[in-house]
């Protein structure tokens, strides 16, 4: 018995080899946090050492830049501003514009101030002049430039508004329940058309929102559609995912990304598909799009800032663009300027653009150009973690020790090669650490 216990209990290659294979087996599915950095940094230089890869020319991007800031003022520009944009690229024949700004609170307006504040001292003084109120209104309507931006949105036909939602309690707690449904009602043009829910289907995973940050009234009613800019970043602070859905409620919302396509695939059909784990996939009529269970999409940055075509709004407004750039394309509206602080952190890059980002995943959509990473996947890490595991527990203790420390480098060479031809050729994203680790 004491012989067979020895056996059992004596120390042997491939005993090594299956204890550190279990190890790396339930850090695996535990999902160790540092383990899981690591993955993500691995992730990121495989793209960036894939290349740059050019943009499909369907979108460009029209921007509040330094030069734009210098020729038109500071940010927030007046509303009049905005709506000559619109009226230019509506002139241009753009054919989808999308807002990567959220427009909730009116346009601070010194003009529409004075008058009202003129309006009130005439009628609290008693001056009943109709004539005069007349011109008091027709000013009014002049200086507003809320609702000149409203005119020109209703004009054009192919707005998107951008707004954003509030996910966590402590964001809402001052709101009251009539000022949650108010915002409710303002984004139903947001929503997807069909929700294909298999039996059992789980909703737990999906991003849930407790309310919504809309544009302004006047604004909401007049666009075509909406879609929210959220992001959210991984634990090292890059973008990574892309949100597609956020559950509000009862509803399914849509992304600003999303929003666009509908518009320049002249409004399919949008589905959300959820089985028995979450969200499987999205489908836009004929374009399905691969989603986590949170519904979320995997990025496929295509290079860093400017991979899309920029152009200052200052030079769109002046007619210093060719119209030909601008026509019958997907044009995003947003901010590149440092000062405006809508500037992302990315694989590519430190300082990125979020409006580009939007326009990667409308690119990544239109090409079906995806980063594969699903059940299959996770599948195959768990196979390579035995697999390359058991090589090395065969082949390295065969040799001397300097031979063996060559070929175990040799060997995971080899397999990071192997794992990055992969990822470039097929975009799958395949684990690289685990098994590297065994």
């Amino acid at each position: 018995m004491k012989e067979r216990w020895k056996k059992i209990l004596s120390v042997s290659p491939l005993k090594i080899a299956a204890l550190v294979i279990l190890i790396a087996l339930v850090l695996f599915f535990v999902d160790a946090p540092f383990l899981r950095f690591m993955e993500l940094k691995a992730l990121d230089l495989r793209m960036v050492s894939r290349g740059e890869m050019p943009s499909g020319g369907e979108t460009v991007i029209v921007v509040i830049d330094e030069k734009s800031l210098s020729e038109l003022g500071r940010w927030p520009w007046p509303r009049t501003t905005i709506a000559k944009l619109v009226d230019v690229l509506k002139g241009y024949g753009a054919k989808a514009v999308g807002f990567d700004i959220v427009f909730a609170e009116p346009d601070d307006n010194s003009s529409l101030k004075a008058v009202a504040e003129l309006s009130r001292d005439i009628k609290n003084g008693g001056i009943g002049d109709s004539r005069l109120y007349g011109l008091l209104e027709q000013k009014q309507k002049a200086a507003d430039t809320d609702t000149a931006l409203a005119g020109s949105i209703e004009k054009a036909k192919n707005i998107t508004l951008g707004y954003f939602f509030h996910i966590t309690k402590k964001e809402v707690g001052h709101l009251t329940e009539e000022q949650i449904v108010a915002g409710e009602n303002q984004i139903a043009n947001a929503r997807f058309q069909m929700i294909r829910a298999s039996k059992g289907a789980d909703e737990f995973p999906l991003i849930h929102a407790y309310t919504a940050q809309p544009n302004l009234p006047k604004l909401s009613e007049v666009s075509e559609n909406a879609g929210y800019f959220n992001a959210f970043p991984d634990t090292d602070g890059v973008i990574r995912w892309s949100p597609l859905v956020i559950k509000f409620r009862n509803n399914y919302y849509y992304s600003l990304a999303l929003a666009m396509l509908l518009q320049y695939q002249d409004w399919p059909m949008s589905v959300v598909n959820i089985v028995e784990y979450g969200v499987e996939s999205i489908q836009l009529d004929k374009l399905r799009i691969p989603t986590d269970e949170s519904g979320r999409m995997l990025v496929n940055y295509l290079g860093p800032a400017s991979t899309f075509p920029h152009y200052a709004i200052s030079d769109v407004i002046q007619g210093r663009v060719p119209a030909d750039k601008i026509k019958g394309k997907i044009v995003l509206v947003g901010a590149t300027a440092t000062g405006i602080y809508d500037l992302r952190v990315t694989p590519f890059s430190a300082v990125y653009p979020g409006v580009e980002i939007h326009a990667t995943v409308i690119d990544n959509i239109l090409h079906q150009n995806f980063l594969i990473h699903s059940g299959w996947t996770k599948f195959l890490d768990f196979c390579l973690i035995i697999v390359v595991g058991l090589i090395m527990g065969f082949a390295v203790p065969r040799v001397r020790a300097m031979a063996g420390i060559g070929l175990s480098l040799v060997l995971i060479s080899a397999f990071v090669l192997a794992n990055t031809a992969i990822f470039v050729r097929y975009n799958v994203w395949m684990n690289l650490i685990y098994p590297a680790l065994t």
